[in-house]
């Protein structure tokens, strides 16, 4: 849990002292302290950081400060608002990155859960009554991945929620095995028997990712104006192309 808890944000010594309350419950400073060996100031500093960042209580009873665990469903609600904030900031940054010329950005992301938070950040990130494009000859490997810690009803949802359309391009997948897939507001095509490909390339609206669904998947996330071009002219053709 410690990991977890410094991923969330939280110092050495607020996670020390929220183990020592998850353990003693609701408590005054004194016995906290004598747990840990911590100078008092000290205590009190990472008492006040748990309390802003609402993961601890404090109540006064008898002219003295107690400390409890709060609902930690307000973790949750931390992240939401960060998430809120996050969305804002990005916003205003692009509006002040208007007009000025955008460096090529690639990134690359190994395994499974790699993956998982790529698709719903770029979710998150994509606009509301936008396209996302792909082309792949395992679709229901991608939905056994997304599956895995309910990623794949989240992304669903948040389709559904910004009215995102899906442009789904199979190779050599039988039409069953892509309705299998389910995916919210997408329209499938399907290219001729004999291609054959176990990678797929997704195209959002800033970015393509290229996917290798192997024993150990990983995607090439590749921003550049010019590459994106060209995916996008390569996918409207196989478009044409390919069978409803």
């Amino acid at each position: 849990m410690n990991n977890e808890l410094q991923k969330l944000g939280l110092t050495p010594n607020e996670i020390k002292i929220y183990n020592i309350l998850l353990e003693i419950g609701e408590n005054t400073v004194g016995p906290i302290i004598k747990k840990i060996s911590m100078h008092r100031q000290v205590a009190y500093d990472a008492l006040k950081g748990l309390e802003n960042k609402k993961m601890v209580v404090s109540t006064t009873k008898n002219n003295r400060a107690y400390y409890r665990i709060a609902d930690p469903k307000n973790i949750l609600d931390n992240i939401h608002q960060q998430e809120f904030i996050a969305k804002g900031l990005i916003h205003e940054i692009n509006q002040k990155l208007t007009g000025q010329k955008k460096g090529q950005e690639i990134r690359i992301y190994e395994g499974e859960k790699a993956f998982r938070e790529l698709t719903i950040r770029n979710d998150d990130l994509q606009p509301k009554n936008s396209e996302y494009l792909v082309v792949t000859g395992v679709g229901t490997k991608f939905r056994d991945i997304m599956e895995k810690s309910n990623a794949f009803e989240k992304s669903n949802k948040t389709r559904i929620k910004k009215d995102i359309k899906t442009k789904i391009i199979f190779c050599n997948v039988e039409k069953r095995d892509a309705q299998a897939l389910n995916r919210a507001n997408s329209e499938y095509r399907f290219l001729s028997e004999g291609y054959i490909s176990p990678t797929a390339f997704a195209i959002w609206h800033d970015s393509i990712n290229l996917i290798s669904y192997g024993s150990d998947i990983f995607c090439i996330e590749i921003k550049n104006n010019d590459f994106y071009q060209a995916y996008l002219n390569y996918f409207n053709f196989l478009w044409k192309v390919a069978k409803k």
